[in-house]
């Protein structure tokens, strides 16, 4: 992966992205919350359809993932320039939710982690 070092300002055409994709998390947490309450679980993208989304409209890729014990993957897109990103959560059968979307996604350098700093 590339180290992305984009400048802290907002960047240009990057909060246009952002509300789309927040507005897209809006929309799955109404459709979740509605459909909790109807069918007693959370409904959500099929995860290649999230994935052609996030692609399509906003440029956006894989650039870290991880497994969590119960099994259920957790993915960060961003666009290439790190101006926006999307945390995706993926059940075992393959349902996908935006569980967080931000800007200034930026891969750490090669540093140890101090904790007290």
């Amino acid at each position: 992966m590339s180290h992305r070092n984009p400048s802290f300002g907002s960047p240009r055409g990057a909060l246009p992205r952002i509300a789309g994709v927040a507005g897209l998390a809006a929309g799955l947490a109404i459709a979740i919350t509605s459909s909790a309450s109807a069918a007693g679980q959370a409904a959500c993208l099929a995860h290649d359809k999230l994935v052609e989304m996030l692609d399509g409209r906003y440029s956006e890729k894989p650039v870290a993932l991880g497994l969590e014990v119960g099994g259920r993957l957790f993915e960060v897109f961003a666009a290439d320039d790190g101006a926006t990103w999307t945390m995706v959560l993926t059940t075992p059968d393959g349902a996908s939710c935006v569980v967080a979307v931000g800007e200034e996604w930026q891969e750490p350098r090669d540093v140890a982690f101090d904790p007290e700093t």
